[in-house]
């Protein structure tokens, strides 16, 4: 029985080597050394369950590396791997989001007018999705930078429009005063587009009745 129970401890060391080699491997962001060391334990080895279920978690933590790195493409490819049945599908998404969060951002500060807007727009509904303050302040903040930069007066607008949406359906009150502060001190040079002109009382108007 001991010669039995010592054979048994024999035959398991290497793919117990194979499989904590593997970790570190992963740990490290050797992926694919990793996915090599993993396949090297068989079937029938108490390593296995954990083996395959380490090499299903590859895509993910490639995709949150390429992230991290900026290296968008990558992670998109790698986060699209993750199945639904995946426990790191729920954070895969996330991810997902914050990649095309990132992606607008870089193309809002390429472009202008109309295209400008759509941008914002559509980064403002993922931070909102994300329910992430900080982010949300940030895609706040893009609204204000295109009213800086604004030259005409439908995207002012439209600008003016999306932020009184967003500083009034989100109850944060820092967010709410930054916006009143915003209007405020800069109130004299939309004041000057009759069009925008009742809209800007009407948000400062509404932002001091939340604050209140």
């Amino acid at each position: 029985l001991v010669t039995g129970c010592s054979w048994f401890g024999d035959s398991t060391e290497p793919e117990k080597e194979s499989y904590e080699a593997g970790k570190k491997s992963l740990e490290e962001g050797n992926y694919e050394l990793a996915k090599s060391y993993f396949r090297e334990i068989n079937q029938s080895s108490p390593f296995y369950p954990q083996a395959i279920w380490m090499i299903q978690k590859v895509p993910f933590k490639k995709g949150v590396a390429a992230f991290k790195q900026k290296q968008y493409p990558i992670a998109i490819n790698e986060l699209s791997k993750i199945p639904l049945h995946s426990p790191d599908y729920a954070e895969s998404q996330r991810y997902m989001n914050l990649v095309k969060l990132a992606l607008l951002k870089e193309q809002f500060l390429k472009t202008t007018g109309k295209e400008r807007f759509e941008l914002v727009e559509g980064i403002i509904n993922i931070a909102n999705g994300l329910a992430d303050t900080k982010l949300i302040f940030e895609s706040v903040d893009l609204i204000y930078t295109g009213l800086d930069q604004s030259s005409s007066t439908r995207d002012t607008m439209d600008l003016i429009n999306l932020l009184g949406r967003v500083v009034i359906t989100n109850e944060n009150l820092k967010l709410q005063q930054k916006a009143l502060n915003y209007l405020l001190t800069d109130f004299e040079q939309l004041y000057k587009h009759p069009e925008v002109r009742p809209e800007v009382l009407r948000i400062i108007g509404n932002l001091k009745l939340e604050i209140m």
